[in-house]
């Protein structure tokens, strides 16, 4: 029989003490039960990629079956059998680099595959069979991924976020019978850059050498990454740090990363001042001075990838000549000092919708377009929506395929990669909160059509994991390999990953028509553009800056409480008030299906994604009553009769005290320290708060109903954002 157990874990992996204590002292009381040995070439524990794994997945495996798990003991019942690696072939080009015909940074090719074979034992008179598992792969890194690949995909383990996984308990071994399983990576570079110019999990951690564990905290997500599959780390390096001991901090986690076969790279700006971005060059007096200062003050660390941001701020497209032309020097310094890529992200904002975009008139001669293609570049998409769907009102534009053309355009003369989004944060996501399920279906379909062009690479742009969001970073990661059973490729699907830690079918079909509904209403019938909240910007006057990052109504909440006729006023509740009650009332039907299940049966898992569903349900509901209460108090103005608002206004409230509950429950189970996540404090940001601040008591809700009830929508009205720090004009 096969049992769960979640565990939280916070200890480092140990090589050898664990290893000799267990042997020693845990073998004598177990000696009777089933046994299990790693077979391997003594040549894989001189090398960290291998030995740290190695350590690791035998300590895994007693935890699941109790039993005894050693080294090159051929007598034990079931032989997990590790090749010998040829370092010669192992170094070959990969499948993506013999491809390209242009300079690419080369990754040890790691497809791997499992033979299980089941071997009768002639001499035992209890007549069990001895299990065989062997792995073949081409490089440390395959044997690495093959290991958690066999722990995850075969035999029960979920390493689902970096301080939870889920470990099988085992009375029998799981696998008995004969198979062939292959796992074929569809990326060459997968991992996720952590946006740490927001206040999210690790921001701190990877900023301040003085953070207490932060040494330690990265290191767990390190860990994730091997665990499942992943190859490359990146984040945000700020302004804000200390320059003189953060080197040392980050030696030590770009050096983990390395042992671990990860490979390692830092976000930062040419002269980008927004959010406290790391500049190249502050001033305009020799600059080129600047940069080569900061660019050696950087590689006092050994960085694989720099990811580096050429535009002064969103929106603003600069001078392109002088862009060419500080991107040349700097991929001509990077050349002859470092082994480090540069890499540069392209925006989803459209050239034409850039303020005052500059056309380049940089002359190409064969030098330069020789050194241009020495950097590799990003598409970056955003939020919930895919780069080729047909609608996708983001940054002012109708959708994404511009991205998806610059993706196959570039991919033809330099290292391409892709660049999505797990979360968006600020005020469309988990900042408000809801639990918008419809990432999974765009992650996956953007992953498809990737691998269909063999695009190389797919590196997401992670912004928080709390309220179920570790749920879209855990299945893209898995989502980057493809794997074949017996000949027969695994089905995938948005929620099939969701469904693996689910307990029973009726939570299973919870989550699954939980998302179709929300695809339906929040993102089909364009429902999304009054759930998430009005930005700043979205509230300034049409002739400043307004310019539109995300989904929003046709007409400002303004609008409609002081101009709307009674045309307009008939169509809103229809149109949208209608449909968010009813989405309100599916998603209660839907909530039935786990809510008749004993509440003391249900795992930690079920009650998050119930938390995320029951919020975002609400939300809609909290949403339609004060745009309700917008409507009846336009409405009794222009009829000039007093009509009885402040009902709706009372539903409104009453609904966000009871999501705050939900939030208050939620909070008991954050993983990391509640101060670090929803507490207002400085930190090495722009925000000062962490990310879910607005959570902790839906700030956002209760702003929308003092807007409403005040009739003020001045954009500072109850700011919880200092813009001009955001912005980049004062520290």
């Amino acid at each position: 029989m096969l049992h769960f157990r979640i565990f939280k874990y916070s200890q480092r992996l140990n090589i050898t003490l664990n290893f000799f204590v267990l042997i020693f002292f845990v073998t004598p009381i177990i000696q009777a039960q089933r046994s299990i040995s790693i077979i391997f070439p003594p040549s894989l524990l001189d090398t960290s990629i291998t030995a740290i794994t190695i350590n690791d997945v035998r300590e895994l495996l007693f935890k699941a079956c109790s039993c005894k798990v050693d080294f090159n003991n051929s007598n034990a019942d079931v032989l997990i059998k590790l090749p010998e690696i040829d370092t010669n072939e192992a170094n070959k080009l990969n499948r993506f680099a013999k491809k390209a015909n242009f300079p690419y940074r080369n990754y040890p090719d790691h497809e791997y595959s499992w033979s299980v074979l089941i071997v009768p034992l002639a001499n035992d008179a209890n007549q069990t069979n001895r299990i065989i598992l062997e792995l073949t792969t081409k490089s440390l890194q395959g044997i690495s991924f093959g290991l958690y690949g066999l722990l995850q995909e075969m035999l029960g383990f979920k390493f689902y976020h970096p301080k939870q996984m889920i470990i099988p308990s085992w009375d029998i071994f799981p696998l008995k019978e004969n198979k062939h399983w292959k796992s074929l990576p569809l990326f060459d570079k997968k991992g996720f850059h952590l946006h740490t110019q927001h206040p999210i999990e690790l921001t701190e951690q990877l900023l301040d050498a003085n953070r207490e564990n932060a040494i330690e905290d990265v290191k767990e997500y390190i860990d994730w990454l091997v665990r499942n599959g992943q190859n490359y780390f990146e984040f945000c390096l700020l302004e804000s740090i200390d320059r003189d001991t953060w080197p040392e901090h980050i030696k030590i986690i770009v050096d983990y990363c390395h042992q671990r076969g990860i490979l390692a790279s830092v976000d930062v700006s040419l002269h980008m001042i927004q959010q406290k971005n790391f500049q190249l060059y502050q001033s305009y007096i020799n600059k080129k001075k600047q940069i080569i200062k900061n660019l050696e003050w950087l590689m006092q660390v050994d960085w694989d990838f720099i990811n580096m941001e050429f535009t002064m701020a969103e929106f603003l497209g600069g001078n392109k000549k002088k862009k060419e032309q500080m991107r040349l020097f700097i991929i001509s310094w990077l050349k002859k000092n470092t082994n480090t890529k540069l890499m540069g992200r392209q925006h989803v904002v459209s050239e034409d919708k850039e303020i005052d975009p500059k056309k380049s008139g940089f002359k190409w001669d064969s030098i330069s377009i020789a050194l241009d293609k020495e950097r590799g570049v990003l598409s970056h998409t955003v939020m919930f929506y895919d780069m080729t769907e047909p609608h996708a009102p983001v940054y002012e534009n109708i959708n994404q395929r511009h991205q998806f053309e610059f993706l196959l355009n570039q991919h033809k003369i330099r290292e391409t990669w892709y660049y999505p989004e797990s979360a968006y944060w600020v005020t469309f996501d988990n900042s408000i909160p809801m639990f918008l399920l419809p990432y999974l279906t765009a992650r996956l379909s953007d992953i498809d059509t990737c691998v269909v062009y063999e695009i190389p690479g797919h590196i997401t742009f992670s912004s928080g994991w709390e309220w179920g969001y570790w749920l879209f970073d855990w299945s893209i990661a898995r989502w980057s390999w493809q794997h074949v059973e017996d000949g027969i490729a695994q089905n995938r699907f948005p929620e099939m990953y969701a469904h693996e830690i689910l307990q029973n079918d009726n939570e299973k079909k919870f989550i699954t028509y939980a998302l179709q509904l929300q695809q339906q209403y929040l993102k089909d019938s364009m429902l999304i553009k009054w759930l998430t909240a009005m930005t700043i910007i979205d509230e300034m006057p049409s002739y400043l800056f307004n310019k539109e990052f995300q989904p929003r109504p046709q007409w400002s909440y303004k609008f409609i409480q002081r101009k709307a006729d009674i045309n307009l006023i008939k169509h809103i509740r229809d149109s949208v008030v209608t449909p968010l009650l009813n989405f309100h009332r599916l998603n209660n039907q839907i909530l039935s299906l786990i809510n008749n299940t004993a509440s003391i049966n249900k795992s930690d898992i079920i009650k998050e994604f119930e938390d995320g569903v029951s919020i975002t349900s609400l939300r809609a509901k909290h949403r339609a009553m004060v745009v309700q209460y917008i409507l009846c108090k336009r409405e009794s103005f222009l009829i000039r009769k007093k009509c009885d608002c402040d009902v709706y206004l009372n539903d409104a409230k009453q609904t966000r005290e009871q999501a705050l509950a939900i939030v208050k429950h939620r909070e008991l189970h954050y993983r990391y320290p509640l101060e670090l996540l929803a507490g207002k404090r400085f930190d090495h940001t722009a925000y000062h708060s962490g990310y879910l601040y607005t959570v902790s008591n839906l700030y956002f809700w209760k702003r929308e109903e003092e807007q409403a009830k005040k009739n003020n929508y001045f954009p500072l009205f109850m700011s919880v954002w200092n813009m001009w720090r955001i912005i980049g004009l004062i520290d």
